[in-house]
């Protein structure tokens, strides 16, 4: 259990020819105290730098050692994030903040090598309408990482006994059921994967089916009707967790410029880094991997980045991507069904679960009128009025009446065009996950440049749009893979899928792939490196392939120059 703090140092210094009346203001948190809770410590930092109103860049300095921050003591707000958890699954949408900045500007967060240690189901930090912020230097990690994971250590056709990782705790209750618990939370059941030291793939839950279970030390033996035990092998290892995103590991909402350098996040728990309509996000060398001195093989509860609605660029480079539960990259923009329209005004629904209550257009946007089956616009025109019905529900007032373009459609979707970013994906590695490794919707110009991918059990890229599952938009229209590796990745390697069912012309155009690798450790296999569908214009040119045959699957594609 963490300690109150009992004593901070706190030194301010101004930095620059001119002194304090021009240069740079330095703001520093005094050593970490063994056992203490510095939440509140660190936050009073971050207020003070507040006060400078960008009047002044400010520095804040951390130093070397473990700062441990708190559920308890973190900043509580009422948010709502895309693609965390719907209603049912969590009626309160309150976040607690570790390290909260707030209408800030030209405010860099120094970790000079420091760890920040979290105590309970947390978001670590949280970046809300702010500009021109930088992280730095800084280690995130979990006290309690929320993904218990066990080693295989025998299995028979009744019972399965594994030894618990370092950072799991469990309890059995009276009737012998088995809880796994940390600062605050507590589950049993949920999701499963297992980890083999090459692959992770999603699996049977050994919590399941079991009749009692037993602790001795770290040694958790569960015992199954016979022939109930799950399969798996000695040496492998279960990650386990509950489905509920109820918070995310670094939130930057709102803001512009915001840049993470050289921070590496051991547990990103229970979402990742999520941008949500936020201008110009660079994450440069952030590692997204186990503490490789621990004996943890999970960093991710689900995705690593998450980038919905966000505009100007997003910089994704010299990242390190490993031990995710979903996608480690997944960058979109939001459909949301029309459900009316009279005139020049609109009514529009937010229809995944999982993804509502942030206003999803600004007076000035431009958006596009999608046909829900076939994936091609019908018509765009500005917003001009927005008006919150309720955390679903919006009416939007155009420039124009589109209403005729949107008669006798059977479903109708929209997306916010402007809120689309370019993308530049480049020097980063991807391995570990059970599903994809990159995930991208835009429409604007993208660059997935010079990485490897390894073990992708999923398509490693994926470009989708979609109007009726995730409602996850939009059409790519400038899309460049170039002199990335691909190393045993499944099959189609990469997958251009816009889940139209309707064929009335391409939904995808402008997609290059060139000059990539593909390697396979079985040289006789007949993998599908490239499927697409619906795309006008694919190039794909002068990629290497070590099998002896790789076939490239077309569908509804126009205007194709393949080799």
């Amino acid at each position: 259990m963490i300690k109150g703090i009992w004593c901070c140092v706190v030194a301010v210094a101004c930095i620059g020819s001119g002194g304090c009346a021009s240069g740079k203001v330095v703001l520093t948190v005094g050593r970490p105290v063994d056992g203490a809770d510095m939440t509140a410590t660190i936050q009073r930092m971050i207020d003070s730098a507040a006060t400078y109103q960008g009047r002044k860049p400010v520095e804040i300095r951390l130093q070397p050692g473990v700062y441990n921050i708190s559920r308890q003591n973190a900043t509580c707000r009422y948010q709502h994030i895309t693609n965390t958890t719907s209603v049912s699954e969590n009626p309160d949408p309150v976040k607690h903040y570790g390290l909260y900045l707030h209408h800030m500007s030209d405010v860099t967060i120094d970790g000079r090598g420091a760890t920040l240690l979290t105590h309970g189901e947390m978001t670590s930090m949280a970046v809300d309408s702010c500009s021109r912020i930088q992280l730095k230097n800084l280690t995130i990690d979990a006290a309690d990482p929320s993904v218990p994971e066990m080693t295989v250590l025998a299995r028979n056709d009744s019972t399965l006994v594994c030894r618990l990782a370092k950072t799991t705790r469990c309890h059995i209750a009276p009737d012998s059921r088995l809880s796994w618990v940390g600062h605050g939370w507590e589950f049993s059941g949920g999701i499963a994967q297992l980890y083999d030291g090459k692959h992770t793939w999603r699996c049977q839950s050994p919590m399941e089916r079991y009749v009692n279970a037993s602790i001795d030390g770290d040694v958790v033996t569960l015992c199954y009707r016979t022939g109930e035990a799950p399969e798996c092998e000695p040496g492998q290892v279960y990650q386990m967790r509950h489905s509920y995103r109820t918070e995310v590991a670094t939130f930057i909402n709102r803001s512009s410029d915001i840049s993470l350098h050289n921070v590496t996040y051991h547990f990103l728990g229970n979402f990742g880094i999520v941008g949500q309509f936020s201008h110009n996000v660079t994450l440069d060398r952030v590692i997204c991997a186990p503490d490789p001195a621990s004996d943890r093989t999970c960093a991710g509860f689900a995705d690593f980045m998450q980038m919905s609605g966000c505009s100007g660029m997003v910089r994704i480079k010299d990242c390190d991507f490993s031990g995710a539960h979903d996608d480690p990259i997944n960058v979109h923009g939001t459909h949301l069904k029309v459900t009316g329209y009279d005139g020049a005004w609109m009514t529009v629904r937010f229809m995944h679960g999982q993804t509502f209550g942030f206003v999803p257009f600004a007076v000035g946007d431009e958006v596009a009128a999608v046909n829900a089956c076939t994936l091609r616009a019908v018509a765009s025109a500005v917003v001009k009025n927005v008006q919150p019905i309720d955390d679903y529900n919006y009416r939007i007032m155009l420039d124009s009446d589109i209403s005729g373009a949107l008669q006798g459609l059977d479903e109708v979707v929209v997306e916010n065009v402007t809120a689309t970013p370019e993308v530049e994906i480049t020097g980063c590695r991807f391995t570990l996950t059970p599903t994809r490794g990159v995930l991208l919707t835009t429409s604007r110009k993208a660059l997935i440049a010079d990485n490897t991918f390894v073990n992708i059990p999923m398509s490693a890229i994926l470009i989708a749009d979609d109007g009726r599952s995730w409602y996850e938009s939009g059409p790519v229209r400038d899309v460049t893979i170039i002199r990335n590796r691909f190393i045993d990745c499944a099959s189609p390697v990469i997958s251009i899928s816009p889940e139209n069912s309707e064929y009335d012309g391409p939904v995808h155009s402008g997609i290059r792939i060139i000059s990539n690798e593909f390697i396979f450790s079985d040289k006789d296999s007949e993998p599908v490196i490239v499927s697409a569908k619906a795309t006008d214009g694919l190039i794909v040119k002068k990629n290497k392939v070590n099998c002896r045959y790789s076939p490239i699957l077309l569908k509804d594609c126009t205007d194709s120059d393949v080799e």
